[in-house]
């Protein structure tokens, strides 16, 4: 499995929370429509730091997804993008080496 980890740096943590939800129903869709896709955690800091973590079965599923997490996704949540503020800083690709539930 693989988890592809997106750093956010600057994010208003009020706005991501109060408006998480609404950002899940317009991302589910899209999400569970990609290749080899096997879930999401989204974590965020007290400091305004945001982890999007999402799993794949494959890294090719993993890297054949990154359109639609640079085109698509900005694109359909821009009005929520601008609320949260902050910045994209990197994303990475990890196998996952162990998983104890979650």
């Amino acid at each position: 499995m693989i988890a592809r980890v997106a750093t956010f740096e600057g994010i208003n943590v009020e706005a991501a929370r109060s408006t998480m939800d609404e950002a899940e129903a317009t991302l589910r869709p899209i999400l569970e429509g990609l290749d080899g896709f096997s879930g999401a955690l989204e974590l965020v800091s007290p400091e305004g730091k945001f982890l999007s973590i999402s799993f794949f079965d494959s890294m090719a599923n993993a890297e054949a997804a990154e359109p639609t997490f640079d085109q698509e996704m900005p694109q359909k949540l821009g009005h929520l993008f601008r609320e949260w503020a902050g910045h994209r800083v990197s994303v990475d690709r990890y196998e996952v080496a162990g998983d104890y539930g979650r």
